[in-house]
């Protein structure tokens, strides 16, 4: 398992929403689609929490009203899977994920996948993993 290197990233690490002009159904269906990436986007910063197991999420975004906690499972395991994947335990030092800026998360616009993209960016700084956008993507 794979041990952090820095006790808190430094950057404010940030993925993109996007939004689908045509064909919202290609991720379910594999058909073609043309989607927009927008200047919104989701930050990221984490802490290590020495001795506390686990992950944390404190969730800045604004957001509509009870959206976040109705998410909230759907995001416990794509972090889970992020964390997985690339080899990173917290049963003994945990992390706090600090997340913020200007998306709203709602359906649609690419919530989710910003929230994990800029998990996978600021793990990569917390753990030295420097992965590439490639692997980030």
């Amino acid at each position: 398992m794979r041990r952090a290197v820095v006790e808190r990233t430094e950057k404010n690490h940030i993925g993109f929403g996007k939004i689908i002009l045509f064909g919202e159904h290609f991720v379910v269906h594999g058909a073609e689609a043309l989607v927009a990436g927008i200047d919104e986007y989701t930050s990221c910063r984490l802490e290590l929490t020495k001795g506390q197991p686990g992950i944390c999420v404190v969730d800045g975004r604004p957001a509509v009203p009870g959206y976040i906690m109705e998410k909230a499972e759907e995001q416990r395991l794509a972090h889970r899977l992020v964390f997985r994947h690339l080899n990173i335990d917290t049963s003994v030092d945990g992390v706090r994920i600090h997340l913020g800026g200007p998306l709203v998360p709602t359906s649609g616009i690419g919530a989710s996948a910003s929230d994990v993209v800029s998990l996978s960016r600021a793990l990569s700084e917390m753990y030295g993993l420097d992965l590439t956008e490639d692997e980030v993507n």
